[in-house]
């Protein structure tokens, strides 16, 4: 989880503390770690990590934060033995975290597809409420951790044969981008056997997949290359193929901001379109030539997402088959 802000006082430290109470195992707050802090305090813990606009080290970092999404995911570094000798150990880094820094832009691209991006703001006077003190709050906290533990233990086993039943348990997620799949699932799980046989377990799952909207805004944070594939695969429907070079075509683009040439070049070089020297009005130039098939092949592949998830109570929505329901229409739940 990332908590994000534009400027200081917005309560993302705040909603650490609160954490630092409650989850399992905390590493407490920890402020620019080394990497060796980072890798050697994620197994068995719940790392809060504060501040991280200010991390000089965030490129090394990013590696360990990454690695640790997957429970088998390692780092491996020399250690010296009692006989002085080095030999290669791994670190599991396997952990949740919660991080928090100024600036939506912070984290890396792979590490915020890994994770629930939380806006804070700051609250205006008429918001004000008791101010916040984690002695006073601890014996409340402590109970409601205790609660949690024991809720847990009485209900893993259930839990984890539903996680690993995934496909099947949990049909209002198929129009979830994969990685938005991967990481809603565990929430799911919990979800589905804490409120089973509940009357309101349909409201519960409209819950959850609004807070997942709100948290992943699936499709409405396009790469700038999605971007142009969909618009180049807009022009092409109206011509049997698309010929131009990088400059033509990223004049007839209709984007706001329009992409430059050495965009539209980038991004067809990535998706391995290769420009050739054809002949188009005049001598020849070295242009791309892009059908619609193919154009319509890379976008199925790489920036086909919905633009808003839905919510089922059971049943199966076919993806991107015409209008879809509402969340509540598809929950089954009077709005």
């Amino acid at each position: 989880m990332f908590a994000h802000s534009p400027e200081p006082g917005s309560g993302k430290s705040r909603l650490l503390e609160v954490l630092d109470l409650l989850v399992a195992n905390s590493s407490g707050l920890l402020y620019q770690p080394t990497e060796a802090v980072l890798f050697r305090t994620a197994n068995g813990k719940t790392q809060l990590l504060d501040e991280i606009d200010t991390w000089p080290n965030g490129d090394f970092l990013r590696g360990v934060l990454n690695a640790g999404f997957h429970r088998s995911g390692t780092v491996v570094r020399n250690e010296r033995r009692q006989d002085n000798k080095w030999e290669p150990v791994a670190f599991p880094v396997y952990a949740p975290r919660a991080m928090a820094g100024i600036g939506s832009g912070i984290l890396h691209g792979t590490t915020r597809d890994r994770t629930f991006i939380l806006e804070m703001v700051k609250q205006t006077r008429e918001e004000r409420r008791e101010k916040f003190r984690a002695r006073k709050a601890k014996p409340e906290a402590d109970q409601l951790k205790g609660e949690a533990e024991a809720w847990v233990r009485q209900n893993r086993t259930c839990i984890v044969t539903l996680y690993d039943d995934a496909e099947k348990a949990f049909p209002y997620l198929t129009h979830l981008r994969d990685r938005t799949i991967d990481i809603t699932e565990p929430l799911a799980a919990i979800l589905e056997v804490a409120y089973d046989g509940a009357p309101d377990l349909a409201d519960r799952r409209l819950e959850l997949l609004e807070a997942v909207a709100l948290t992943r805004k699936d499709g409405e944070e396009e790469s700038a290359d999605h971007r142009i594939l969909r618009e180049l695969l807009r022009l092409s429907s109206a011509e049997e193929r698309l010929v131009g070079s990088a400059s033509e075509l990223a004049a007839r683009c209709e984007l706001d901001p329009r992409p430059t040439e050495y965009e539209i070049s980038q991004t067809l070089r990535r998706y391995h379109f290769d420009s050739r020297s054809i002949r188009q009005g005049g001598s020849p130039r070295y242009r791309y030539e892009l059908t619609q098939t193919q154009l319509a092949e890379v976008c199925e592949r790489f920036c086909c997402g919905p633009t808003q998830p839905e919510v089922d109570s059971g049943r199966q929505i076919a993806p991107c088959a015409g209008e879809m329901p509402s969340f509540a229409e598809a929950a089954g739940v009077q709005e």
